[in-house]
Protein backbone atom coordinates (compact mmCIF):
# COMPACT_ATOMS: atom_id res chain seq x y z
CA UNK A 1 0.00 0.00 0.00
CA UNK A 2 2.82 2.36 0.84
CA UNK A 3 4.45 1.80 -2.56
CA UNK A 4 1.17 2.47 -4.39
CA UNK A 5 0.66 5.69 -2.44
CA UNK A 6 4.19 6.80 -3.29
CA UNK A 7 3.62 6.13 -7.01
CA UNK A 8 0.35 8.06 -6.95
CA UNK A 9 1.99 11.02 -5.23
CA UNK A 10 4.86 11.04 -7.73
CA UNK A 11 2.41 10.85 -10.65
CA UNK A 12 0.44 13.79 -9.25
CA UNK A 13 3.62 15.82 -8.79
CA UNK A 14 4.67 15.12 -12.39
CA UNK A 15 1.21 16.10 -13.62
CA UNK A 16 1.34 19.34 -11.62
CA UNK A 17 4.76 20.12 -13.05
CA UNK A 18 3.57 19.53 -16.60
CA UNK A 19 0.52 21.73 -16.05
CA UNK A 20 2.71 24.44 -14.57
CA UNK A 21 5.01 24.44 -17.59
CA UNK A 22 2.06 24.51 -19.98
CA UNK A 23 0.41 27.35 -18.12
CA UNK A 24 3.63 29.37 -18.08
CA UNK A 25 4.03 28.88 -21.85
CA UNK A 26 0.43 29.97 -22.48
CA UNK A 27 0.86 33.04 -20.25
CA UNK A 28 4.05 34.11 -22.06
CA UNK A 29 2.31 33.78 -25.43
CA UNK A 30 -0.67 35.81 -24.18
CA UNK A 31 1.60 38.61 -22.93
CA UNK A 32 3.47 38.69 -26.25
CA UNK A 33 0.20 38.75 -28.22
CA UNK A 34 -1.13 41.62 -26.10
CA UNK A 35 2.05 43.66 -26.62
CA UNK A 36 1.88 43.11 -30.39
CA UNK A 37 -1.81 44.01 -30.46
CA UNK A 38 -1.29 47.21 -28.48
CA UNK A 39 1.62 48.24 -30.70
CA UNK A 40 -0.41 47.70 -33.87
CA UNK A 41 -3.40 49.60 -32.47
CA UNK A 42 -1.14 52.53 -31.60
CA UNK A 43 0.44 52.53 -35.07
CA UNK A 44 -2.98 52.33 -36.74
CA UNK A 45 -4.24 55.31 -34.74
CA UNK A 46 -1.17 57.32 -35.75
CA UNK A 47 -1.63 56.37 -39.41
CA UNK A 48 -5.32 57.31 -39.35
CA UNK A 49 -4.50 60.62 -37.67
CA UNK A 50 -1.87 61.36 -40.33
CA UNK A 51 -4.35 60.60 -43.12
CA UNK A 52 -7.02 62.94 -41.75
CA UNK A 53 -4.57 65.83 -41.24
Amino acid sequence: MNRVLCVVIIALLVACGALSLGLNHYRDNAITYKAQRDKNVRELKLANAAITD
